[in-house]
């Protein structure tokens, strides 16, 4: 009995991440490849990069060649460095925000504060509803791409910090996860 002859892909990165090659797949048809999802750490893909705690998650979207072209499906901070994070003696807060971008893409965000020392809950949810509202503006207001670069360059963390700071010091503000609908 004969097996099927298989044919290897190139995966690469979105161009979001230069387009680097950071695998190879394995199938006898290119379309059993669109559509398969992975993770891959953020030292993986960039060294060099300060967000080590970053799992991406991507998406094959299309076969060019004997390339699989990916999307940015998301992605999600470690347990460890959000545990890292909280000390004792200080508040968690998690958010939940829905957007769609200017270029017309669904995206979740869920932010996490910890504040520089235990709050009430009326302070918590106060923070909790200036975060969710700036996110929301903040969504609509621009394109996913912007997005994406300015949490891996902490400019949304600090515009973010600033505005509840107002509230109550916070100690950090990370967004812990970002699922995007392809």
């Amino acid at each position: 009995m004969k097996g099927k002859v298989k044919k290897e892909y190139q995966i690469l990165l979105p161009k979001l991440f230069g387009e680097k090659i950071i695998g190879r797949t394995i199938s006898d048809k290119p379309d059993k490849i669109t559509g398969r999802k992975f993770s891959v750490y953020a030292r993986n893909i960039d060294p060099n990069i300060r967000k080590y705690y970053y799992k991406f998650n991507f998406k094959i979207i299309k076969i060019e060649e004997n390339k699989a072209i990916t999307s940015l499906a998301g992605y999600e901070v470690s347990r460890s460095f959000i545990s890292k994070s909280v000390k004792e003696f200080s508040t968690r807060i998690d958010g939940y925000v829905i957007g769609k971008t200017k270029d017309d893409i669904e995206v979740i965000l869920k932010p996490f504060v910890v504040t520089a020392k235990n709050v009430k809950s009326s302070i918590a949810s106060n923070i909790r509803k200036k975060i969710e509202e700036y996110l929301k503006s903040y969504i609509s207001d621009n394109n996913l791409e912007t997005i994406i670069k300015r949490i891996l360059n902490d400019d949304l963390q600090r515009d973010v910090k600033k505005i509840l700071n107002i509230i109550y010091p916070i100690s950090v503000i990370e967004i812990r996860k970002i699922q995007i609908k392809i």
